[in-house]
């Protein structure tokens, strides 16, 4: 994967602070003068017990390194649940460069305090560079980086940036009062911040706020719209349950449409008793341009239903645990990410897949279908457990169904002969990563018109040993107990109703499944480097996870599998 070069400005602004800090750190470490400059510099001694040196004290402790860089992580906590990994990424960054940094820097400087500082607990220990500084830059501008991730309005963003600038040199302005610091202390802890936070969003691909970036954004706002220009229209298709922030993610989905010349968005809700049918009937209806799904796997496939066929390009914004097809498609999982690849990458077509059960009830998948024990782990994952750990809350529901008993099963594949299997494992794929990241058809490839299907019939556990290690590992040699068919038509008959599950959503149970493929019939938004036809599961959820590790420009930036297809 090719990483896009940070903005030129924002690499200029790292390079400045950091030679200017280097050049100050030396200056601080040799010069004589400097020290002269310093004690010439100090502030008046402040009286103990009095209203100012009381004043001064409750806000250094306030603003002490350890509480601004915890509310920092408290912020990467906050861009976590909302998925924005990229924002959490440069957030810690900051808290453990920040923090470690500064304490290091004071290891190696070993400068004393001044004498008349007021005897404050934080202002013991060495002096350079300052904590208080270091840490509070860090902050201020970990809140505009977020403000900006989020599109925050102009005001909004260029108030928080006065209002900033303003809380740095109160702090500066404390710890000249209270003697904590020499000057060059402050000058110092200000350019190690500023060289902290600003490294930290390049190195994380966050966007770092600049003051320039006002005047672009406002001149951009004010440029009038051409004559010939084709208004365009997008249905947002969102479930609730999984958007953690319904204001965030609507201004971030605003924001990013204006800005690209759509108009009249279409925001539709679903509900816990319609998943997205009736909605996307509407978008499909009203002749929408482009269709973005937030939430679940379920909602998801429900979309991806409603579009068959219909040629509307479908952008996936992931939003829940599992995100099967995101992941199989190479999606990368940063919802800031993800929401530029479905408004500025390729369309791909991609296969569906039709699916009777039990001879009568309809359904699609995109992903893969289940009967048997892969349904039951779904059915049996705690949603709780999902939210606090993620998918390793599948290991765990799969411990518990370890003991669910095999089907007889019946496989019969295109017009080929009937299979007969003990069956533990039954699933039908179009591509090939299971929930928890397993890659249970690795060669799968969700546009080659074709179904994979995997049985296994592992008895001991020496047996489910065996079979797990050669799905993992892909290895081609024969076994009796793993089975692997490719066809256009799949129907599996069971000797018993089980559960069975539609791309990680268990639907209900049945004895016979009929599964066959619909080439091309979802058209989805995927990064340039995924485009490519032909390209398997794993290689698509590589360049979602090498997208994700290279920051923004994923829908521009051709990768290992080339350009557009």
């Amino acid at each position: 994967m090719v990483r896009r070069t940070p903005a030129l400005s924002a690499l200029s602004v790292a390079v400045l602070l950091g030679v200017a800090f280097v050049v100050w750190t030396g200056v601080v470490m040799a010069l004589p003068v400097l020290g002269r400059a310093d004690r010439a510099l100090l502030a008046p001694p402040l009286t103990p017990g009095s209203a100012l040196a009381q004043i001064s004290a409750a806000f250094a402790l306030l603003t002490y390194p350890g509480l601004v860089l915890g509310a920092v992580a408290g912020l990467a906590v906050w861009a976590w649940q909302r998925r924005l990994r990229q924002l959490t990424a440069a957030l810690v960054l900051m808290v453990v460069l920040g923090y470690g940094g500064y304490g290091l820097l004071k290891l190696v400087v070993r400068r004393a305090r001044p004498e008349r500082a007021l005897d404050v607990l934080t202002a013991h220990g060495y002096a350079y560079p300052s904590g208080h500084m270091t840490a509070i830059v860090c902050a201020t501008i970990a809140v505009g980086a977020a403000m900006a991730v989020t599109r925050q309005p102009v005001r909004k963003r260029f108030a928080w940036q006065v209002g900033a600038v303003v809380i740095v040199a109160t702090v500066a302005l404390d710890r000249w009062v209270t003697s904590a610091h020499w000057v060059s202390d402050i000058v110092g802890g200000t350019l190690f911040g500023g060289l902290v936070a600003t490294v930290s969003l390049i190195v994380a691909g966050v966007h770092v706020p600049l003051p320039h970036d006002f005047v672009t954004e406002i001149v951009r706002s004010r440029v009038p719209v051409p004559d010939d220009h084709v208004a365009r229209r997008a249905a947002v298709i969102y479930n609730p349950a999984k958007v953690v922030d319904w204001v965030t993610f609507r201004r971030q989905v605003d924001y990013e449409l204006r800005s690209r010349g759509w108009t009249r968005t279409i925001f539709l809700e679903t509900t816990p008793e319609d998943p997205g049918h009736v909605m996307t009937e509407q978008a499909v209806r009203e002749g929408v341009d482009l269709v973005l799904g937030a939430g679940g796997d379920g909602t998801i496939r429900v979309i991806c239903s409603g579009l068959a066929g219909t040629g509307i390009p479908f952008g996936l914004i992931p939003a829940g645990t599992g995100n099967l097809l995101a992941k199989n498609i190479g999606v990368p999982l940063d919802a800031a990410l993800a929401l530029e690849v479905a408004l500025d990458g390729e369309d791909k077509p991609i296969d569906l897949v039709a699916v009777t059960v039990d001879r009568h009830t309809q359904h699609h998948f995109a992903v893969m279908a289940g009967i048997g024990i892969d349904a039951a782990i779904m059915d049996g994952t705690n949603a709780d457990l999902k939210k606090a750990v993620g998918s390793a809350a599948y290991f765990v529901s799969a411990a518990r169904n370890a003991n669910h008993e095999a089907l007889r099963t019946r496989i019969r594949v295109d017009d080929g002969e009937v299979v007969e299997r003990l069956a533990h494992v039954i699933v039908i794929g179009n591509v090939g990563f299971l929930q928890g990241n397993l890659p249970l058809i690795p060669d799968a490839r969700p546009d080659d018109g074709l179904l994979d299907v995997l049985i296994a019939s592992p008895v001991t556990f020496r047996d489910w040993a065996r079979v797990v290690t050669r799905v993992v590992t892909r290895q081609r040699r024969g076994d009796d107990q793993l089975d692997r068919f490719t066809g256009r038509t799949v129907t599996i008959t069971v000797d018993r109703r089980d559960a069975f599950q539609l791309d990680g959503d268990t639907v209900g149970e049945c004895r016979t499944m009929t599964a066959e493929v619909q080439p091309g019939a979802l058209v989805v938004r995927v990064p340039r480097a995924a485009a490519t036809p032909r390209a398997t599961s794993v290689e698509l959820a590589e360049v979602g996870q090498d997208l994700s590790a290279a920051g923004a420009g994923a829908a521009q930036t051709p990768g290992r599998l080339g350009g557009a297809g």
